[in-house]
């Protein structure tokens, strides 16, 4: 049986599988002869039903900007995640995501591979309905995924798994092409020589990443170019910017190797040539440099860390090769810092997870799995036997009335070990009250004397001030039916049970035993329905990397 683990990236994305030692190996993109895919899908002028995916749409932007979909993971599980039209088919966050990973797969297929069992990452500020949606991009991609893992963790996995020796403190600094989180771990041995890890913290900002040193980067052109030629921004039109908007990646990548670097800007039959030093690279994007240290300096606070605590600091994601971003934290944490296999990491360690999730399984049902003569083996794995111990990515709480004032009470903390599995205690506000509408909360607060909070919505589901620190959004809903008569005060007992795969809820009549439950679905992911019709929707699709 193979397991795969895929990174599904802002950028690019990757899929990995274990060779017969136990060890992640990256499935080649034989056709663009490289060990990634670029996320992002064009669908060509004719309408066909073969959504082109890889450097073929990431190149068609610059002509065919308005039928190319990139940075989708910035959308995914948000209320203001962007929606498509081709072909007369509707595409949101979910179904595009899907699109990138049935790729993935579809190139796999083709060099022996059977890709249905998978761990996705995702970044570790995720919050559930992100979580969610990415779960059911897999699903809507036909596959059975396993679980969901953070990307720091499945990077510190990767790592561990080669080069585990002893105890270590490790922070996992991740700045992808979208995404930014900072994550500090603890690797430790039990007394059964397994090894553990443990994470501690994570901060990060999941709008953040090397787009917007691209956007920054895209400015400058921009208006040099227009210096240049005696005209303005505002008068520039969609051909310019597009002509622009492909140099960038380019001159952004020269310069992690060059002083200075030229862009050549073809346009209207004219050429300009300008030129860019990474002195005023690095000019132009310090202050997004310094949001990302500012994550590490609010890490190691909750920690209680210092940086004489961290043993090694590992540098994941492409953006991580920009020298600013490497001088700048090898200053603070000096002789610390790896960066090995920034782009690839992730997907390996995803790998190593969709094994050990296999492997817990088999031991669950059977004990002597793997042992001398029973077939029903466990997969190799490099390294000792490791076991993961995740955290809550946010708090969350039902909306329930106290002393007349309609808060949230948060049940799970954000940072508490997880799985992890609260109860409230409530009750029925009026004497024959036909029903309880239990609102689910998700938010940032992890202060354990104050779980009372100003929900984003009042008692009756309209929009209200809350404080915009504590990221608070209403993820989803249920009802709980109350008999004829149910006196005022009835007890109402309500259940949170968060782990990899989602949150799931429950709340019971605790004197007739009446339950209502679910595994939450919210309005920025899909109902059963639509996720069995997009399923057939896109089964029905091909892909491919090729004009």
């Amino acid at each position: 049986m193979a397991t795969y683990g895929i990174d599904l990236g802002t950028t690019y994305s990757a899929i990995s599988t274990l060779d017969d030692n136990g060890k992640p190996v990256i499935i080649e993109n034989q056709i663009e002869g490289k060990p990634t895919l670029a996320s992002a899908v064009y669908f060509p002028a004719d309408e066909s039903d073969t959504p082109v995916i890889g450097d073929i749409a990431k190149n068609s932007s610059e002509l065919e900007g308005d039928r190319v979909i990139q940075f989708i993971k910035r959308d995914i599980g948000k209320a203001d995640g962007r929606t498509f039209n081709f072909g007369g088919i509707k595409y949101n966050p979910i179904t595009l995501s899907s699109l990138i990973l049935k790729r993935l797969s579809e190139y796999a297929k083709e060099q022996g591979h059977d890709v249905h069992d998978v761990v996705i990452t995702c970044p570790a500020y995720f919050g559930i309905e992100e979580r969610n949606a990415t779960r059911q991009a897999g699903e809507v991609a036909g596959f059975n995924v396993l679980s969901i893992i953070n990307e720091p963790t499945a990077a510190a996995l990767n790592y561990c798994a080669r080069e585990f020796k002893e105890n270590r403190t490790i922070m996992v600094y991740d700045l992808g092409g979208g995404t930014f989180d900072v994550s500090i771990l603890k690797m430790s041995v039990d007394n059964n020589d397994a090894a553990n890890i443990d994470i501690i913290a994570t901060d990060g900002n999941d709008r953040l990443g090397g787009k917007d040193w691209d956007d920054r980067l895209f400015q400058h052109l921009l208006i040099a170019y227009c210096n240049e030629n005696g005209t303005t921004p505002e008068d520039s039109d969609v051909g310019l910017k597009q002509a622009i908007r492909s140099n960038v990646e380019g001159i952004k990548k020269k310069l992690s190797q060059l002083a200075s670097t030229k862009a050549t800007i073809s346009y209207n039959g004219d050429t300009t040539k300008l030129e860019v030093t990474q002195e005023q690279f690095n000019d132009m994007t310090k202050d997004l440099v310094a949001q990302t240290t500012g994550f590490i300096d609010s890490i190691l606070g909750k920690s209680k860390l210092s940086e004489q605590d961290i043993d090694i600091v590992l540098l994941v994601g492409g953006s991580t090769f920009m020298p600013m971003v490497f001088n700048t934290i090898s200053e603070r944490f000096p002789n610390k810092v790896r960066r090995e296999d920034p782009d690839l990491a992730v997907a390996k360690g995803a790998a190593l997870y969709a094994a050990m999730k296999v492997n817990e399984q088999l031991l669950a049902e059977n004990p002597n799995a793997g042992s001398a003569g029973d077939k029903s083996g466990v997969l190799p794995l490099i390294g000792k036997p490791m076991k993961v111990n995740d955290k809550a990515p946010r708090s969350f709480g039902p909306g329930v009335m106290f002393d007349n004032e309609y808060k949230v009470d948060n049940l799970i903390l954000i940072g508490e070990d997880s799985p992890v599995e609260a109860t409230g205690n409530y009750a029925t506000m009026a004497d024959n009250q036909q029903e309880i509408l239990i609102r689910v909360f998700e938010n940032s607060s992890d202060d354990p004397n104050n779980r009372q909070l100003v929900p984003c919505v009042d008692s009756e589901g309209n929009e209200q001030y809350t404080d915009p620190a504590l990221k608070m959004k209403k993820i989803g809903e249920l009802t709980l039916g109350l008999p004829t008569h149910t006196p005022k005060n009835s007890p109402i007992e309500v259940t949170f049970k968060l782990d990899p795969s989602g949150l799931f809820v429950k709340a019971v009549n605790s004197k007739t035993g009446d339950t209502v439950e679910t595994s939450l679905i919210s309005d920025n992911t899909l109902t059963e329905e639509e996720l069995k019709k997009a399923t057939t929707a896109l089964a029905a699709i091909t892909t491919t990397s090729e004009a």
